[in-house]
């Protein structure tokens, strides 16, 4: 395996994480409005760098596009994070971020050839 297609793995796994750790916030949630968010939230981050995780080598434009998907999640997580009514959910959040964070590292790998 490449250290090229290795990073890919890598990123899908953290893909799955946070995507897991979406569908529990989204059971634990009380109010349906958010709900709605996470639904939209939860596609996206499925649909999450697909078109650049099937190439067979990720040019750095490729994971600079990646990156710019990536800020979005990050954004809109963020604003789900900030408005939440408990601090119960806060470790659901920071595996979420830390899962955002380890694939940003690794696209970082794959742009500049690290």
């Amino acid at each position: 395996m490449s250290d090229s297609d290795k990073q890919k793995q890598l990123i899908e796994e953290q893909i799955q994480v946070c995507k897991i750790e979406l569908v529990e916030l989204q059971k634990t949630c009380c109010l349906n409005k958010r709900g709605e968010k996470m639904t939209g939230l939860i596609e996206e981050v499925e649909r999450l760098g697909r078109d650049q995780l099937a190439l067979e080598t990720m040019a750095p434009d490729d994971a600079a596009a990646f990156i710019v998907q990536l800020e979005a999640v990050g954004a809109k997580l963020g604003t789900l994070y900030a408005t939440c009514c408990t601090p119960t959910r806060e470790p659901i959040y920071a595996a979420m971020f830390k899962a955002l964070s380890k694939i940003h590292l690794r696209l970082l790998r794959l742009q500049h050839g690290r």
